[in-house]
């Protein structure tokens, strides 16, 4: 009988662990509009978004392997990064948790069921792909979270995942938000997110570097697509070793 208790209570306790896992985003979630573009970062939604990624992570058998910190600017910032996975937000926010970033993603991932009203509480942006009018909406909104110091926002120029793992062309457009609210680009590298679901349940060790810090005079004095063209050059010249 007592073997009974105990096996019971080690198949209860994961079981409604997972449950609170699931109820605490899913209740936090109803007072969020899946429809509105939050001009005001939620310190409470953010810890509780990182949290249960942390913890995703973990059972995952993630091992994030963050360098280059040292070279972040002080103030807000526009991050890009190279696309080959869904997990490739989730590391960044992770890793880069301490930034309060606010990342610009396909329209359909904010629809998604908790999640998407989650990420929208905390400044995530939707981004309607091929319509200009929509996409300069989100380069307004999001010049105007850095400028108002509510969040950094993060952007992968390519558009879209590289099933590949070839670096995509960029589009540069997006640069313009760094050029409109006048801040350094800071470009970074992620590599190995996209063997996190082949390898499971192995450990999969993920690498996100900051390679470099764009200066704001910089930034401002050329054209998005001469930028976008040299960004794409230099994070080219790491990912192909």
């Amino acid at each position: 009988m007592l073997y009974l208790k105990i096996a019971a209570i080690i198949i209860a306790v994961p079981v409604v662990a997972f449950l609170i896992f699931l109820a605490v985003p899913t209740i936090a979630g109803l007072f969020v509009n899946p429809n509105k573009l939050y001009e005001k970062d939620s310190p409470f939604y953010r810890k509780m978004y990182v949290t249960l990624l942390r913890i995703a992570m973990f059972f995952c058998r993630v091992k994030i392997h963050y360098k280059g910190d040292e070279k972040m600017p002080e103030g807000r910032f526009l991050l890009i990064c190279n696309h080959r996975s869904n997990f490739d937000p989730i590391v960044t926010a992770i890793a880069m948790r301490q930034y309060n970033l606010a990342f610009i993603s396909k329209e359909e991932n904010l629809h998604l069921p908790v999640f998407g009203r989650v990420v929208r509480r905390i400044c995530y942006m939707p981004l309607v792909r091929d319509d200009p009018r929509d996409a300069l909406k989100i380069i307004n909104h999001s010049a105007k979270l850095i400028t108002s110091d509510e969040c950094s926002v993060m952007v992968y120029p390519e558009g879209k995942r590289s099933f590949s793992n070839e670096l995509l062309p960029f589009h540069a457009g997006v640069l313009k938000i760094a050029q409109k609210a006048s801040v350094p680009i800071v470009v970074a590298t992620i590599e190995g997110t996209e063997l996190v679901r082949d390898r499971f349940p192995k450990k999969t060790d993920i690498y996100l570097n900051i390679l470099e810090v764009v200066p704001t005079e910089e930034v401002k004095a050329k054209r998005s697509t001469e930028l976008g063209e040299e960004l794409h050059d230099r994070m080219l010249s790491v990912l192909g070793k």
